[in-house]
């Protein structure tokens, strides 16, 4: 809105003289004036009262006797701005100054003479004048809407929870409209009710739940119909005591959201206020936006819990396979692997029976069948080992690493090369089990997948948290298509495992240039000091 009329001095001197001229005419001007609109346009009273105060007579009342341009913007501005709410085309405002100029014409060149064109060309530049500042008041009422929808928006994205959410929207809609009081309502799930989420202006706490078709939230839930009550305290559809004596105007609006009804806005004011049709559009539109902002956070807060369900479970799952990993392992190393030492027990007895007395085909497929026996015994440990190692239960995480990178350069001639910082910690058994499984997965898919020449674990800690990178130089893959090499789900795996013990993951790899692995997880206070690197890896020699 501009505070100055963009008039010069010199233009302003003699719209003051003309105005002061005309003053006597100007109830016969106006009345003229009426007549020429009431043929052109079907103006309510309303809307004529205030196109009425844009014109020469009422800028009169501040130029003639004060010299009060400022008064003047002002008024110009305040009317200019009710006619937008009124939704009353520009095109309309600016044919009513013409009109008004058309009507005094006569009067200026019956008391100026032959001043008649110089006056009545300064008339023209202060109605066109008038109208700038007119149409400045149209542009800030629609930056004020568009300002109030922005900061709905803003308030969903800055908002730390729902109930923020609820507030937030509250304000402002209060804020646009001036209103002393509010209270957003919404429909709780699984009952006909409207229940009091946020609440503004109220002095004491008040019940405004209602079913959904009785009094006025309640009706304007029901029929999805904008309402507005001039008088609560005589109207019986506004039950809530508080609303009654708190507000003497009450705006209500429907909340949908997706062609559904989630709620109901109701803001009030202190004096009579009967909404304007674009404050009602307004409102609307606040509504709408705030439905949709309310209805996408419940989402967003309903995806986050059933994520930290899935979370939870998936921790769960992980705890249940390390344990029936375990039990499967016992069960191998107890039965299945007692009884294959029983069988080579009596092989071997067997074997010894018919090295003296046996035929030379019987003594060999005695033999075939030990080495049978002793493959599969070879092959039980290493199952037992894969499913529970053993290692890392005695030895310690940093062993059990080493074993692994060792079997990856004994079975696939990759180069493992292990560097363990040298203040390296005994971790909680669940992170040493979960960085194990890490490690475990990262050089399976390095076997498998890489066709790398070399890798590289290091694992550090500070005070917080343990650092674990494993990097390789094999032909890499595109993080966006790891479904392409196959590994996409012993990603995934690694990344559940990390973020169930509450760690990080990071993963960068391209093609032809690696893949590097970071995991950083928070260390348990249970942490104990651990042997130096050098006798670690004495260990890990004896182990082998």
């Amino acid at each position: 809105m501009s505070a100055v009329l963009p008039l010069k001095d010199s233009s302003r001197e003699l719209i003051i003289e003309v105005t002061r001229a005309l003053e006597p005419y100007f109830p016969d001007i106006t009345a003229k004036w009426r007549e020429k609109i009431a043929q052109e346009s079907n103006f309510d009273g309303r809307i004529l009262v205030a196109v009425e105060q844009l014109q020469l007579a009422a800028a009169c009342t501040f130029i003639c006797g004060k010299n009060d341009f400022k008064g003047l913007v002002e008024s110009l501005s305040y009317h200019g701005s009710r006619l937008a709410k009124l939704q009353v085309d520009t095109r309309a405002v600016a044919r009513s100054f013409e009109l008004y100029l058309n009507v005094c014409e006569p009067y200026v060149g019956s008391l100026f003479g032959e001043r008649r064109a110089e006056l009545i060309a300064t008339l023209e530049a202060f109605s066109s004048a008038c109208f700038v500042v007119v149409s400045g008041a149209y542009f800030d009422a629609k930056s004020e809407q568009s300002a109030a929808l922005l900061s709905i928006l803003d308030a969903e994205l800055s908002a730390a929870d729902l109930p923020s959410v609820f507030e937030q929207v509250l304000k402002i809609t209060a804020k646009v409209f001036g209103a002393s009081v509010g209270v957003l309502m919404l429909k709780e799930q699984g009952t006909n009710r409207l229940q009091a989420r946020a609440k503004l202006g109220f002095e004491a706490d008040g019940d405004f739940s209602v079913e959904i078709g009785q009094g006025f939230s309640g009706g304007i839930a029901a029929s999805g119909v904008p309402d507005m009550v001039l008088d609560p305290s005589h109207d019986g559809r506004v039950a809530s005591e508080a609303l009654r004596q708190a507000a003497r105007t009450l705006w209500g609006m429907p909340l949908n959201a997706n062609g559904e009804m989630i709620g109901v806005l109701v803001v009030g004011f202190t004096k009579p206020y009967e909404w304007l049709p674009t404050e009602r559009e307004m409102m609307r539109a606040i509504a709408d936006r705030s439905a949709l902002a309310i209805d996408r956070r419940r989402m967003t807060e309903a995806l986050r819990e059933r994520e930290v369900r899935i979370a939870e479970l998936s921790g769960h799952l992980l705890r249940v396979q390390e344990d029936e990993r375990k039990r499967i392992s016992r069960e191998l190393h107890d039965e299945t692997g007692q009884a294959l030492m029983v069988i080579r027990l009596y092989l071997g007895m067997l074997e010894s029976t018919a090295a003296g007395r046996g035929s030379r085909s019987q003594k060999n497929k005695i033999r075939e069948t030990v080495e049978v026996v002793d493959r599969t015994i070879e092959g039980i440990r290493r199952i037992i080992g894969r499913l529970s190692p053993l290692v890392l239960k005695e030895l310690g995480l940093v062993a059990a690493i080493r074993k692994e990178a060792k079997d990856l350069a004994k079975n696939t001639g990759v180069r493992a090369r292990v560097m363990v910082a040298e203040d390296m910690n005994r971790l909680d058994p669940e992170v040493e089990m979960v960085i194990y499984r890490v490690v475990q997965e990262a050089l399976h898919n390095v076997a498998k997948h890489s066709h790398a020449k070399s890798v590289n674990i290091i694992l550090n800690q500070d005070q917080q948290r343990v650092r674990l990178l494993i990097e390789d130089d094999g032909v890499g893959f595109s993080t966006k298509t790891s479904n392409s090499r196959g590994n996409s789900f012993g990603l995934a795996g690694i990344k559940e495992r990390v973020h169930s013990i509450g760690g990080e993951v990071r993963v960068a790899s391209a093609k032809d240039r690696g893949t590097r692995i970071e995991v950083s997880v928070p260390i348990s206070e249970t942490s104990a000091p651990l042997a130096k690197s050098a006798e670690a890896g004495a260990i890990s020699s004896r182990i082998h």
